[in-house]
Protein backbone atom coordinates (compact mmCIF):
# COMPACT_ATOMS: atom_id res chain seq x y z
CA UNK A 1 0.00 0.00 0.00
CA UNK A 2 1.07 3.59 -0.53
CA UNK A 3 0.59 4.74 3.05
CA UNK A 4 3.00 3.69 5.80
CA UNK A 5 1.76 2.93 9.31
CA UNK A 6 0.88 6.17 11.06
CA UNK A 7 2.61 6.51 14.38
CA UNK A 8 0.41 7.90 17.13
CA UNK A 9 2.53 10.47 18.99
CA UNK A 10 0.89 9.65 22.32
CA UNK A 11 2.14 6.90 24.60
CA UNK A 12 -1.34 5.46 25.03
CA UNK A 13 -1.54 1.77 24.13
CA UNK A 14 -4.47 -0.45 23.26
CA UNK A 15 -6.56 -1.96 25.99
CA UNK A 16 -6.09 -5.72 25.80
CA UNK A 17 -6.29 -8.97 27.71
CA UNK A 18 -3.68 -11.71 27.62
CA UNK A 19 -4.63 -15.37 28.01
CA UNK A 20 -2.59 -18.55 28.58
CA UNK A 21 0.68 -16.66 29.07
CA UNK A 22 2.56 -19.92 29.70
CA UNK A 23 1.95 -21.17 26.16
CA UNK A 24 4.86 -20.58 23.74
CA UNK A 25 2.99 -19.51 20.59
CA UNK A 26 1.20 -16.15 20.47
CA UNK A 27 -1.97 -15.46 18.50
CA UNK A 28 -3.44 -11.95 18.23
CA UNK A 29 -7.20 -11.86 17.64
CA UNK A 30 -8.50 -8.72 15.89
CA UNK A 31 -12.23 -8.09 16.06
CA UNK A 32 -14.45 -6.63 13.35
CA UNK A 33 -15.67 -3.08 13.00
CA UNK A 34 -17.98 -1.79 15.76
CA UNK A 35 -17.57 -4.88 17.97
CA UNK A 36 -14.84 -5.42 20.58
CA UNK A 37 -12.88 -8.22 22.24
CA UNK A 38 -16.19 -9.80 23.30
CA UNK A 39 -16.63 -10.96 19.71
CA UNK A 40 -14.25 -13.84 20.51
CA UNK A 41 -15.77 -14.82 23.86
CA UNK A 42 -16.95 -18.22 22.55
CA UNK A 43 -13.78 -18.81 20.51
CA UNK A 44 -11.33 -18.33 23.37
CA UNK A 45 -12.08 -21.54 25.32
CA UNK A 46 -11.11 -23.57 22.26
CA UNK A 47 -7.68 -21.91 21.91
CA UNK A 48 -6.28 -22.85 25.31
CA UNK A 49 -3.10 -24.30 23.74
CA UNK A 50 -1.98 -20.83 22.65
CA UNK A 51 -0.99 -17.54 24.22
CA UNK A 52 -3.79 -15.18 23.14
CA UNK A 53 -3.61 -11.38 22.95
CA UNK A 54 -7.06 -9.87 22.61
CA UNK A 55 -7.23 -6.07 22.15
CA UNK A 56 -9.96 -3.53 21.68
CA UNK A 57 -8.98 -1.59 18.57
CA UNK A 58 -8.86 2.25 18.33
CA UNK A 59 -12.24 4.01 18.73
CA UNK A 60 -13.71 0.75 20.05
CA UNK A 61 -14.88 0.08 23.62
CA UNK A 62 -12.00 0.29 26.14
CA UNK A 63 -9.71 1.71 23.43
CA UNK A 64 -12.28 4.30 22.34
CA UNK A 65 -10.04 7.12 23.52
CA UNK A 66 -7.33 6.17 21.00
CA UNK A 67 -7.62 8.08 17.75
CA UNK A 68 -7.69 8.08 14.82
CA UNK A 69 -9.52 4.87 14.02
CA UNK A 70 -7.80 4.46 10.65
CA UNK A 71 -6.61 1.08 9.46
CA UNK A 72 -3.03 2.37 9.44
CA UNK A 73 -3.16 3.68 13.02
CA UNK A 74 -4.85 0.51 14.22
CA UNK A 75 -2.12 -1.59 12.58
CA UNK A 76 0.54 0.58 14.22
CA UNK A 77 -0.94 -0.02 17.66
CA UNK A 78 -1.21 -3.76 17.01
CA UNK A 79 2.46 -3.80 15.97
CA UNK A 80 3.39 -2.13 19.28
CA UNK A 81 1.34 -4.73 21.12
CA UNK A 82 3.15 -7.58 19.35
CA UNK A 83 6.59 -6.11 19.98
CA UNK A 84 5.86 -5.60 23.68
CA UNK A 85 3.74 -8.61 24.61
CA UNK A 86 3.96 -11.43 22.04
CA UNK A 87 6.39 -14.21 22.86
CA UNK A 88 9.55 -13.56 20.88
CA UNK A 89 8.07 -10.32 19.56
CA UNK A 90 6.19 -12.12 16.77
CA UNK A 91 2.66 -13.49 16.46
CA UNK A 92 0.15 -15.25 14.28
CA UNK A 93 -2.48 -12.61 13.50
CA UNK A 94 -6.15 -13.54 13.13
CA UNK A 95 -8.61 -10.93 11.92
CA UNK A 96 -12.29 -10.82 11.01
CA UNK A 97 -13.69 -8.17 8.66
CA UNK A 98 -12.11 -4.85 9.72
CA UNK A 99 -9.66 -6.82 11.86
CA UNK A 100 -8.65 -8.78 8.75
CA UNK A 101 -7.86 -5.59 6.84
CA UNK A 102 -5.84 -4.29 9.79
CA UNK A 103 -3.94 -7.60 9.88
CA UNK A 104 -3.08 -7.30 6.18
CA UNK A 105 -2.08 -3.64 6.57
CA UNK A 106 0.28 -4.72 9.35
CA UNK A 107 1.73 -7.54 7.26
CA UNK A 108 2.30 -5.24 4.28
CA UNK A 109 4.29 -2.76 6.34
CA UNK A 110 5.91 -4.94 9.02
CA UNK A 111 5.98 -8.56 7.83
CA UNK A 112 8.78 -9.38 10.26
CA UNK A 113 6.25 -9.24 13.12
CA UNK A 114 3.79 -11.66 11.51
CA UNK A 115 4.25 -15.42 11.71
CA UNK A 116 1.12 -15.93 9.61
CA UNK A 117 -2.24 -14.38 8.74
CA UNK A 118 -5.67 -15.98 9.12
CA UNK A 119 -8.19 -13.45 7.82
CA UNK A 120 -11.89 -13.75 7.10
CA UNK A 121 -14.21 -11.40 5.24
CA UNK A 122 -11.27 -9.20 4.31
CA UNK A 123 -10.76 -9.65 0.58
CA UNK A 124 -10.74 -6.50 -1.59
CA UNK A 125 -14.14 -4.83 -1.30
CA UNK A 126 -16.41 -4.95 -4.35
CA UNK A 127 -20.14 -4.71 -4.98
CA UNK A 128 -22.38 -3.96 -2.01
CA UNK A 129 -19.45 -4.01 0.43
CA UNK A 130 -17.60 -1.41 -1.63
CA UNK A 131 -20.78 0.69 -1.82
CA UNK A 132 -21.19 0.59 1.96
CA UNK A 133 -17.54 1.53 2.49
CA UNK A 134 -17.72 4.47 0.07
CA UNK A 135 -21.16 5.81 1.06
CA UNK A 136 -20.35 6.07 4.74
CA UNK A 137 -23.21 8.43 5.60
CA UNK A 138 -25.80 5.97 4.31
CA UNK A 139 -24.14 3.04 6.10
CA UNK A 140 -23.79 5.04 9.32
CA UNK A 141 -27.48 5.90 9.55
CA UNK A 142 -28.55 2.36 8.64
CA UNK A 143 -26.45 0.93 11.45
CA UNK A 144 -27.49 3.67 13.84
CA UNK A 145 -31.13 2.87 13.09
CA UNK A 146 -30.64 -0.81 13.82
CA UNK A 147 -28.34 -0.68 16.83
CA UNK A 148 -29.17 2.56 18.59
CA UNK A 149 -32.87 3.06 17.97
CA UNK A 150 -34.14 -0.51 18.43
CA UNK A 151 -34.36 -2.25 21.84
CA UNK A 152 -31.53 -4.61 22.74
CA UNK A 153 -33.82 -7.65 22.89
CA UNK A 154 -35.03 -7.05 19.34
CA UNK A 155 -31.49 -6.59 18.02
CA UNK A 156 -30.42 -9.80 19.73
CA UNK A 157 -33.41 -11.65 18.25
CA UNK A 158 -32.62 -10.41 14.73
CA UNK A 159 -28.96 -11.38 15.03
CA UNK A 160 -29.67 -14.79 16.57
CA UNK A 161 -32.13 -15.55 13.73
CA UNK A 162 -29.07 -15.46 11.46
CA UNK A 163 -27.36 -18.10 13.59
CA UNK A 164 -25.01 -15.71 15.38
CA UNK A 165 -24.35 -16.02 19.09
CA UNK A 166 -24.11 -12.49 20.45
CA UNK A 167 -24.44 -11.46 24.09
CA UNK A 168 -26.41 -8.46 25.32
CA UNK A 169 -23.13 -7.05 26.61
CA UNK A 170 -21.63 -7.11 23.12
CA UNK A 171 -24.73 -5.46 21.63
CA UNK A 172 -24.42 -2.64 24.16
CA UNK A 173 -20.75 -2.19 23.21
CA UNK A 174 -21.65 -2.14 19.52
CA UNK A 175 -24.23 0.57 20.18
CA UNK A 176 -21.56 2.73 21.76
CA UNK A 177 -18.99 1.98 19.07
CA UNK A 178 -21.15 3.17 16.18
CA UNK A 179 -19.80 6.71 15.93
CA UNK A 180 -19.34 9.07 13.01
CA UNK A 181 -15.56 9.50 13.61
CA UNK A 182 -15.09 5.73 13.30
CA UNK A 183 -17.04 5.64 10.03
CA UNK A 184 -14.90 8.48 8.67
CA UNK A 185 -11.63 6.84 9.72
CA UNK A 186 -12.15 3.14 9.08
CA UNK A 187 -13.13 2.83 5.43
CA UNK A 188 -10.62 4.75 3.23
CA UNK A 189 -7.87 2.09 3.46
CA UNK A 190 -10.38 -0.71 2.95
CA UNK A 191 -11.71 0.95 -0.21
CA UNK A 192 -8.17 1.38 -1.56
CA UNK A 193 -7.11 -2.23 -0.83
CA UNK A 194 -6.87 -4.22 -4.08
CA UNK A 195 -5.67 -7.54 -5.45
CA UNK A 196 -2.36 -5.83 -6.25
CA UNK A 197 -1.91 -5.31 -2.51
CA UNK A 198 -2.77 -8.96 -1.84
CA UNK A 199 0.00 -9.85 -4.30
CA UNK A 200 2.49 -7.84 -2.20
CA UNK A 201 1.84 -9.79 1.01
CA UNK A 202 5.08 -11.55 1.98
CA UNK A 203 3.72 -13.79 4.73
CA UNK A 204 1.98 -17.14 4.98
CA UNK A 205 -1.74 -16.34 4.65
CA UNK A 206 -5.13 -18.00 4.61
CA UNK A 207 -7.94 -15.78 3.31
CA UNK A 208 -11.49 -16.98 4.06
CA UNK A 209 -14.96 -16.16 2.80
CA UNK A 210 -18.27 -17.12 4.37
CA UNK A 211 -20.45 -18.01 1.38
CA UNK A 212 -23.57 -16.62 3.06
CA UNK A 213 -22.10 -13.18 3.67
CA UNK A 214 -18.94 -12.60 1.65
CA UNK A 215 -18.13 -12.28 -2.05
CA UNK A 216 -17.16 -15.78 -3.23
CA UNK A 217 -16.12 -14.54 -6.68
CA UNK A 218 -13.62 -12.15 -5.10
CA UNK A 219 -12.18 -14.79 -2.79
CA UNK A 220 -11.66 -16.99 -5.87
CA UNK A 221 -9.67 -14.16 -7.46
CA UNK A 222 -7.78 -13.76 -4.18
CA UNK A 223 -6.89 -17.47 -4.26
CA UNK A 224 -5.46 -17.08 -7.76
CA UNK A 225 -3.38 -14.04 -6.77
CA UNK A 226 -2.01 -15.75 -3.67
CA UNK A 227 -0.92 -18.74 -5.75
CA UNK A 228 0.89 -16.45 -8.20
CA UNK A 229 2.87 -14.46 -5.63
CA UNK A 230 6.62 -14.06 -5.99
CA UNK A 231 9.28 -13.76 -3.30
CA UNK A 232 11.62 -10.76 -3.01
CA UNK A 233 14.08 -12.83 -5.07
CA UNK A 234 11.40 -13.13 -7.81
CA UNK A 235 10.96 -16.84 -7.20
CA UNK A 236 7.61 -18.63 -7.00
CA UNK A 237 6.06 -18.39 -3.55
CA UNK A 238 6.87 -21.58 -1.60
CA UNK A 239 4.21 -24.19 -0.85
CA UNK A 240 3.44 -23.12 2.72
CA UNK A 241 -0.31 -23.71 2.74
CA UNK A 242 -1.16 -20.14 1.71
CA UNK A 243 -4.35 -19.67 -0.25
CA UNK A 244 -8.04 -19.00 0.07
CA UNK A 245 -11.01 -21.05 1.23
CA UNK A 246 -14.77 -20.73 1.36
CA UNK A 247 -17.04 -22.02 4.11
CA UNK A 248 -20.41 -22.69 2.53
CA UNK A 249 -22.68 -22.31 5.57
CA UNK A 250 -20.85 -19.36 7.10
CA UNK A 251 -22.06 -15.79 7.45
CA UNK A 252 -19.71 -12.81 7.30
CA UNK A 253 -18.93 -12.79 11.07
CA UNK A 254 -18.88 -16.59 11.34
CA UNK A 255 -16.59 -16.58 14.37
CA UNK A 256 -19.81 -15.76 16.26
CA UNK A 257 -21.78 -18.35 14.30
CA UNK A 258 -19.44 -21.35 14.51
CA UNK A 259 -16.94 -20.43 17.25
CA UNK A 260 -15.67 -23.97 17.76
CA UNK A 261 -15.08 -24.46 14.02
CA UNK A 262 -13.40 -21.06 13.82
CA UNK A 263 -11.04 -22.04 16.63
CA UNK A 264 -10.30 -25.43 15.03
CA UNK A 265 -9.42 -23.65 11.81
CA UNK A 266 -7.11 -21.22 13.59
CA UNK A 267 -5.44 -24.03 15.54
CA UNK A 268 -4.90 -26.17 12.43
CA UNK A 269 -3.54 -23.20 10.48
CA UNK A 270 -1.11 -22.13 13.20
CA UNK A 271 0.10 -25.69 13.77
CA UNK A 272 0.42 -26.45 10.06
CA UNK A 273 -2.15 -29.26 10.32
CA UNK A 274 -4.89 -30.23 7.87
CA UNK A 275 -7.75 -27.74 7.89
CA UNK A 276 -11.26 -28.87 8.90
CA UNK A 277 -13.32 -30.40 6.09
CA UNK A 278 -15.62 -27.36 6.08
CA UNK A 279 -12.71 -25.27 4.74
CA UNK A 280 -13.16 -25.67 0.96
CA UNK A 281 -9.94 -24.84 -0.88
CA UNK A 282 -10.20 -22.62 -3.94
Amino acid sequence: MASPLQKDPSTTSLSFTSWNDDKPTTIVLLHGGFTCNLEFALVLPHLSDFHIILPDLPLHSKSRHITPGTTENSAFHVSALIRSHAHGGRAHVVGVSMGGYIAQCLALDQPDLVLSLFVSGAAPAVGIRSFMAQWTGFTYYCMKLMFQWLPVWLIQYQISSQGLKVSEELIVEMRNNITWPLFQDMFPWIVSFTLDDVRQLKVRILSIAGAKGDDVAMIQKTAHVLRDRRTDQDEAWPEDGSGAVVIREAAHPWDMQFPELFARGVSAWVNGDKLPVEFERL
